[in-house]
């Protein structure tokens, strides 16, 4: 059985005009999340182990929604077409797939599984500016 930890796992998300951010990193052996958000009044730092079958259930839904097929970039430079700004970045290492992924006001179709993927892994809610 292969090991469903990460070779590398991060994830980057703010929105700067609400003063959000999102970090979550792989360090070995958990992943360490830092979130800051002045407009819902979070700010919290914490390890997180998920279990293995959680991973296991993380790495079978990213192959399903194709996060390995994401291009390098996804931006759009706007005015005053677009929503308030935000920028993200995914970096993911797992066995022989390899993802490094960011963007700015744009994302790949699967973005919003991608992140309710990494929610049910680590219990945390991720602030997305995007409406359903």
């Amino acid at each position: 059985m292969t090991d469903p930890h990460p070779t590398e796992f991060s994830i980057r998300y703010q929105i700067p005009p609400k003063d959000y951010f999102f970090n979550l990193e792989w360090d070995g052996d958990r992943l360490f999340l830092k979130e800051f958000s002045l407009e819902s009044g979070i700010d919290q730092q914490k390890d997180i182990k998920p279990e293995i079958h959680d991973w296991n259930e993380f790495w079978s839904h990213v192959n399903e929604i194709r996060v390995w097929d994401w291009y390098d970039e996804y931006v759009v430079s706007c005015k005053d077409s677009c929503v308030e700004g935000d920028e993200w970045e995914v970096n993911l290492v797992y066995g022989d797939q390899n993802l490094e992924a960011h963007g700015a006001n744009s994302y790949p179709p699967t973005f919003r599984e991608f992140l309710k993927a990494t929610e049910e892994l680590t219990g945390i809610i991720i602030e997305f500016i995007q409406p359903d």
